[in-house]
């Protein structure tokens, strides 16, 4: 054995001694136009916390999560890392990198802003382009919070699952964290129940 793969084989023993025996971890990308609340929800997820100030994600921001569940009455925890991939066009050709290795996906869009569920299509064809169609996918409608705004009704929505073939569709408020958990919890729980 050269010195090379042996310091490859340290490596790989090293990685796999920092994980807990039986640990379930699944890779899930969060894609959608830019401003929609991506960014919002994981932090609303992972840390408890809103900012109202909106900055772009530049290229990926990966967040790690734990969630306890019960799943046909077994206690499972299962550990998303959450891959936040900007909606920005020019980051676009980065995107097939950035999906490789994903269990599962959250497809987004702002319940205030016409154009961002139009454009779930066009995420929707990406996602096809790039072989991910199979995967695990939950539909979710940010900025419940904002009723007074809102352009989307729920006869659109059911027509874009429909025609995208997404069973789960979750409505949820960053500001708020209505639904928020609930978001990260059915994607968990449909990418366990496909790897059983």
């Amino acid at each position: 054995m050269n010195s090379l793969s042996k310091k490859e084989n340290e490596k790989d023993e090293y990685y796999y001694q920092e994980r807990e025996p039986g640990d379930i971890i699944y890779k899930v990308i969060v894609i959608g136009d830019p401003a929609i609340g991506k960014t919002s929800l994981i932090r609303k997820f992972v840390k408890n916390q809103f900012e109202k100030d909106y900055l772009p994600t530049v290229g990926v921001s990966i967040s790690k999560e734990s969630i306890e569940m019960e799943i046909e009455g077994k206690k499972v925890i299962i550990n998303l890392l959450l891959w936040d991939l900007a909606g920005q066009p020019q980051f676009y050709l980065l995107h097939k990198v950035y999906y490789n290795g994903a269990n599962g996906v959250i497809l987004g869009f702002d319940l205030t802003r016409t154009h961002t569920y139009s454009n779930l299509k066009n995420w929707h064809k990406e996602l096809v382009k790039d072989g991910l169609i199979d995967l695990p996918m939950v539909l979710v409608g940010n900025k419940s919070d904002l009723k007074e705004e809102r352009k989307v009704g729920m006869a659109h929505i059911n027509h874009m699952q429909e025609s995208l073939n997404i069973p789960d569709y979750v409505e949820t408020s960053a500001m708020t964290g209505q639904n928020v958990g609930i978001l990260f919890k059915t994607i968990a729980k449909r990418i366990y129940e496909r790897n059983l």
